[in-house]
């Protein structure tokens, strides 16, 4: 039993999105992402911006970027930040200052896009960040390999902690030909080097450096462990998939779906799954629902029995089970964020509500963005969080 990844395109009010479509062996969704058109996101572009102000109650600065763009930039995390232009010999951020950053969450309605000092390049197998200056890999390599890739990028990057950077291995480096990852290395690196020179000559405002395309990023961050094949019909993304994972190509791992007759979005439902994720109910298989509310900040979802008209416990226990999985599954489909609030049915028995909290957790852990399970509130609501990386299915729709 093997999932495939589908990369096609659905248009939704004349305008095309590239869609990334993780699904079972049944084409039943397990992960779902759309990306707007290029001109629509900043997402990981980097760009010299100018420090307009600095607001210490809220312990943030606004900066302008290209076009006199205005953004948000949280000063927390500052690290190691990359300045191009010092007002004063204070390490801390002043206004007036001109300094590298990189777009991490697009505009939201009358929200400003935000952007971060840590400067992050991905290649294939590995990523450079400025904000550590350590090589490690992926808790997901064996230790044995682990050892050997730590070697490598030591032995590759001898100058890392001096320049500014650090190296990360993602998973899929583990079967990766060290050959292989030394040219990928080096091309990070370069790109690294060449967005930092070329940052240090050109005035605020500046778009420094282009990420690549969001669907061509999400397949770098994907775990292929249970992946059979990656499938398209669109020539050109088939083309740029090949340029940059030639080896999939060569294995067989890229496929170019040319079926005239039926198109991947039409095989796998993509307008009527649309539509579905639209909605507020979601039907379980046992004949119970939840509901789904989504309003600015908050999320809350309701289970009911519906048509399942039983009220054994067993029944009730069961429903919270096949709901907690649904519910993990649709927060990763609608790309839902923020603070979310779960009305479970209520059991009577400790161990049943610890069953199905069980099952709601280890869903939550096959999520690519981080969730946090807060708490249990004195009412019985469980209270989520999911971080905002990029907007939500139903933004991106409406």
């Amino acid at each position: 039993m093997m999932n495939r990844i589908v990369i096609t395109e659905i248009v939704h009010h004349e305008k095309g999105h590239t869609a990334f479509i993780l699904s079972d062996e049944k084409r039943r969704f397990l992960d779902l992402q759309l990306f707007e058109p290029g001109e629509e996101t900043l997402l990981n572009n980097i760009y010299t911006a100018y420090v307009e102000k600095i607001v210490p109650g809220i312990h943030a600065a606004f900066v302008r970027i290209s076009d006199g763009q205005k953004c948000y930039l949280p000063l927390e995390n500052l690290k190691s930040p990359v300045f191009t232009k010092k007002q004063s010999q204070t390490k801390t951020v002043c206004e007036g200052d001109e300094l590298l950053v990189q777009v991490i969450k697009d505009a939201v309605k009358t929200k400003d896009p935000v952007v971060s000092s840590r400067l992050v390049f991905h290649g294939k197998h590995c990523l450079v960040s400025t904000d550590v200056t350590s090589v490690s890999v992926s808790k997901k390599i064996p230790a044995d390999r682990a050892k050997e890739l730590l070697l490598l990028g030591n032995s590759l990057c001898p100058d890392h902690e001096a320049d500014g950077y650090g190296l990360v291995f993602r998973t899929s480096a583990a079967e990766i030909s060290d050959e292989a990852l030394t040219e990928d290395i080096h091309s990070v690196i370069k790109t690294f080097t060449s967005t930092l020179t070329a940052g240090g000559h050109e005035r605020h405002g500046k778009l420094i450096y282009r990420n690549l395309p969001g669907y061509l990023l999400r397949l770098k961050s994907q775990d292929f462990s249970e992946v059979e094949g990656i499938y398209t019909d669109r020539k050109d993304l088939y083309e740029e998939m090949a340029a940059f994972f030639p080896e999939w190509k060569e294995s067989g791992f890229l496929h170019f779906y040319d079926d005239t007759a039926v198109s991947l979005s039409v095989l796998y439902h993509l307008r009527s799954n649309m539509d579905e994720l639209s909605g507020k109910k979601v039907w379980l298989k046992s004949g119970a629902n939840i509901i789904i509310e989504t309003m600015e900040t908050l999320t809350v979802i309701d289970v009911n029995s519906g048509k399942n008209q039983s009220k054994k416990a067993e029944a009730l226990c069961s429903i919270n089970k096949e709901a907690a999985a649904e519910i993990a599954r649709q927060l990763r489909l609608r790309n839902i964020s923020g603070m979310i609030l779960i009305d479970f049915i209520r059991l009577k028995q400790k161990q049943e509500n610890e069953e199905f909290l069980r099952v709601l957790k280890q869903e939550l852990k096959k999520d690519p963005v981080p969730v946090c399970f807060v708490d249990v509130t004195k009412l019985g609501l469980v209270e989520l969080t999911r971080k905002k990386v990029y907007k939500s299915l139903r933004e991106i729709l409406s």
